[in-house]
């Protein structure tokens, strides 16, 4: 954003004009001070506005906030988090120059139009700070704005982020600070310039570590970043450009940051003002005296930094390159093979113009074409059988890529923990086996030719073209020309809509996705779906706003660069050039049989691009995918002895990430026989605690122990096969595969008999509504077995039943029975508990009173412990959740 004013006013004058007569004319003087860097920035889609100061606010000593209203810049336009743009200040010394400072945008609001930037008002000040200090209400100022930048939180969440900035950048850092979760963990480095800055306003987060760095030199911050390991850290940072430049480098050599994991940006230049002379309107950049003889006596008074190995772990985005590792070589050949065969389906065409042109010289024997038709034919037909065979190989290398790819999900999908397969990575686990692995296929087969072609047939054509004429070749690019001309034209003031299509297309799906799901509640409660319709309707009116102006300038850009375009001007070129005497009627050949194409080719490199940007996004995903953490199982190799076993809980915590327990030094001793029931209310971590014991998750601290004929094993000791069969679990969601009935019981137990899966069914009162199926216990679920929540909850008690665990584990079983088939569901489950040990999470508090230990979590710790009788009878949660449950059943 460029951004302009005239501080040398008249009062006298102003109090005469109008003000918005006023403003034109502060326009009209910027533009033309900017000269050609503010042509340059309108041939990217810059918009000139005019900002009028609403108040000034001092919010530190050195800190002012500046309110300006800009209706036509904000526009109603969404601004993102730190949304980033650049500001051009007058020359405090009243020349007609202009200066370049980064700014944060705050509290914008689209809809009055207003929005605040802070200025940090150091000595010895610099334009922007000159400008800030005499700011009043009702000023004026000038504003080139292009699009907005904006922090984007990364997507898996990292384990933390490194903010680091100075002054100028705490605006920004504010902005990230507020929308980062309270969980996230945050270090946060500043950079102190000069006295008082401790004083700016940073907001408050709760997980987050403060550093003020004293000494205002780039290799001062970069050596105070920690020396630790960041692994799946995210960094951001923005200041000064030589510090930005400096940090991302340290990040990267000395801490091991993937660039991809470093989000930076350069807010000002140390010791230069970048300038725009009004009478030529070049731009030079002059060093600020007294800041560079600073800086360099501060350089020659630190010694360089000293090179240290990289604290390094393993960063997620990593692996997705390592997937892409075995294909480098393979796509770099394909890419030089590409080039070749590009150049040999060029030769033919010239050949071609090489004939025409002997016919239009008068040769009528076949001797004089038979060498050039042989030739023609001969290149045209090795192009084409070369292109094939690259294609064939290209297959099977993605062919075997694929297979070897699909086979390593797979087989860490196998690895992972089952409490991972939450809907959501269940969702990631799709996109990566299906939309990811197509992305990637069409990257390896077709992306890489369609990029080199694109690029090697335009280069080849035009140097083969100024070998026939320079001037008419010359004129080839006059399209090229005028289709960036228009397409900026076309695009001025539309950066950020490019971003707000994947905005509302996310919006769009999330809405039909939601819609999908609550089908069946919006039919028989009479929803419209209007957040539905509402995404939907503002997708339509955001598209149509924003292209229904330009598609004129859509069709006229497209128009410069097809081929009938360059046809006619290499019709009219070539006459012109005939008749002035620079080339021969037959030298127009060669353009009409290359030349017509070649915008079209230009173009064919960006659309070749594309498909690799997206490739490597989605190696990036699948490589987060196979980075998950896995169960330790190096050591789950120990069996258990015959007996009763005895389930302990040895001060357990827990936390799905690190640093955030959800569970907090739980011990608990699950005698056999026993009932052990966990209550408590919503998030208290019940169904957290209930699953360990199978290895969903492995514990951060503590142990689980299972005891048995006198020996204690921690279950993570335990092979796997040994643990499934003393453990089962029965979870409110039954989950079955698209299988018969019989099959889907004896998943427990694979070699059961006929009778033994019956007997199971007959246990768990399903056996009859089996036999009413219409093919019995041979029906497929999902296809002619459609069973309700309580049926279904039977069918996976006769699963257990089969499998006959010692331990059972029971998530609310009944949580989505009806009342009928609640009652064959407590059925059932008294005869799945009878005899063994169990452990029961139960929300209906007068299913467990007969429990023999029932424990009363709150966030993620046992406050209380013992039988109902003896609970209800002293005060405390327990009694309280008794008592709310008897009023909700009266």
């Amino acid at each position: 954003m460029s951004i302009r004013a005239d501080t040398r006013r008249n009062p006298s004058i102003l109090s005469e004009r109008d003000p918005s007569a006023l403003a034109i004319v502060h326009a009209a003087r910027t533009v033309m001070a900017r000269g050609f860097q503010n042509a340059l920035m309108k041939a990217f889609g810059a918009t000139e506005h005019v900002m009028t100061v609403l108040s000034v606010e001092d919010l530190a000593p050195a800190f002012r906030r500046i309110r300006f209203h800009a209706p036509t810049m904000i526009d109603g336009r969404e601004t993102p988090t730190a949304s980033f743009i650049r500001l051009w200040a007058p020359d405090p010394n009243g020349s007609d120059k202009v200066h370049q400072r980064g700014y944060t945008l705050v509290d914008p609001d689209p809809e009055s139009g207003e929005v605040s930037f802070d200025f940090v008002l150091h000595q010895p000040a610099g334009p922007a700070a000159s400008w800030a200090m005499a700011a009043r209400s009702g000023d004026t100022i000038t504003a080139s704005y292009i699009s907005y930048t904006k922090f984007d939180p990364p997507e898996p969440e990292p384990d933390g982020y490194l903010l680091i900035g100075d002054p100028s950048a705490i605006p920004a850092i504010n902005g990230i600070l507020e929308v980062l979760g309270r969980e996230a963990r945050i270090v946060l480095l500043l950079q102190e310039v000069s006295e008082g800055d401790r004083a700016i306003p940073v907001a408050a987060h709760p997980n987050a570590s403060v550093e003020w760095v004293t000494q205002s030199t780039p290799e001062a911050i970069a050596g105070a970043i920690p020396h630790r390991d960041w692994s799946n850290w995210h960094a951001w940072l923005a200041g000064e450009a030589k510090m930005v430049k400096e940090v991302r480098a340290c990040l990267n050599k000395q801490h091991g940051f993937p660039l991809a994991d470093i989000q930076h940006r350069a807010y000002w230049v140390r010791g230069k003002a970048m300038r725009l002379r009004k009478d030529h309107g070049a731009e030079e950049a002059e060093p600020a005296v007294e800041a560079r003889i600073t800086e360099q006596a501060v350089q020659a008074a630190e010694p360089s930094m000293p090179e240290l190995a990289p604290a390094v772990g393993r960063w997620r985005s990593q692996r997705g390159l390592e997937l892409l590792t075995p294909l480098r070589w393979k796509l770099r050949a394909a890419g030089v093979l590409q080039g070749l065969i590009s150049l040999t389906r060029l030769a033919p065409f010239v050949l071609l113009a090489e004939i025409g042109r002997k016919l239009l010289s008068g040769e009528t024997g076949w001797s004089a074409y038979q060498p050039l038709v042989i030739a023609t034919l001969a290149l045209y037909g090795a192009a084409a059988l070369f292109s094939s065979m690259l294609l064939l190989w290209l297959h099977v290398v993605d062919a075997d890529f694929g297979r070897d790819l699909r086979r390593t999900v797979i087989e860490k999908l196998g690895r992972l923990p089952l409490g991972w397969y939450t809907e959501r990575n269940a969702a990631s686990v799709r996109q990566s086996v299906q939309e990811d692995a197509g992305r990637l296929h069409y990257m390896v087969t077709h992306a890489v030719p369609d990029a080199v072609a694109g690029a090697v047939t335009p280069v080849a054509v035009i140097v083969y073209l100024f070998t026939v004429d320079a001037g008419l070749a010359a004129m080839l690019f006059l399209p090229i020309i005028a289709f960036i001309f228009l397409f900026s034209h076309m695009m001025r003031g539309n950066g950020d809509n490019l971003a707000r299509v994947a905005d509302w297309t996310k919006k769009a799906n999330a809405a039909a996705g939601a819609f999908v799901d609550a089908l069946a509640v919006v039919r028989v409660f009479g929803g419209n779906g209007r957040d539905l319709r509402a995404a939907l309707d503002g997708q339509a009116k955001f598209l149509n706003a924003w292209q229904r102006p330009m598609a004129g300038r859509k069709v006229l850009s497209q128009l410069a660069i097809q081929p009938p375009t360059f046809l006619l001007l290499i019709v009219a070129g070539g006459m012109w050039r005939i008749s002035a005497g620079g080339m021969t009627p037959a030298d127009i050949l060669p353009f009409i049989f290359l030349g017509t194409a070649f915008g079209a080719q230009i173009m064919a490199v960006a659309y070749g691009l594309i498909p690799l940007r997206e490739g490597r996004l989605a190696a990036k995903r699948i490589g987060v995918l196979l980075e998950e953490k896995e169960l330790d199982r190096r050591s789950s190799h120990a069996d258990l002895p015959a007996g009763p076993l005895t389930v302990r809980f040895r001060d357990v915590s827990f936390g799905y990430r690190p640093g955030k327990p959800v569970l907090k030094g739980i011990s608990l001793e699950l005698k056999p026989g026993t009932m052990t029931a966990l209550i408590g209310p919503s998030g208290a971590g019940k169904s957290t605690l209930a699953a360990l014991p199978g290895r969903f998750h492995d514990v951060t601290e503590g142990a689980i122990t299972l005891s048995a004929g006198g020996a204690e094993i921690d279950i993570r000791d335990l092979s796997p096969q040994v643990l499934n069969k003393r453990i089962g679990f029965v979870f409110q969601d039954a989950c079955f595969i698209r299988a018969s009935v019989r099959d889907n019981i004896a998943l427990s137990r694979p070699g059961a008999s006929d009778t033994e899966i019956e007997n199971a069914a007959r246990s768990a009162n399903i056996h009859d509504r089996i036999a009413r199926l219409p093919r019995g216990y041979d029906s497929v679920i999902g296809e002619d077995a459609h069973l309700s929540g309580g049926e279904a909850q039977r069918l996976s008690i006769a699963r257990v039943l089969l499998a006959n665990p010692p331990i059972l584990v029971l998530d609310e079983a009944t949580a989505f029975s009806d009342p009928e088939s609640e009652h064959l569901v407590q059925q059932a489950v008294a005869a799945l508990t009878r005899d063994r040990t169990v452990l029961v999470v139960a929300h209906r508090l007068h299913t467990i009173t007969r429990a023999d230990t029932i424990v009363v979590m709150k966030d993620g710790s046992v406050v209380q412990s013992g039988r109902h009788e003896s609970l209800v009878a002293v005060p405390g949660l327990y009694r309280d959740l008794w008592h709310a449950g008897e009023e909700v059943a009266a």
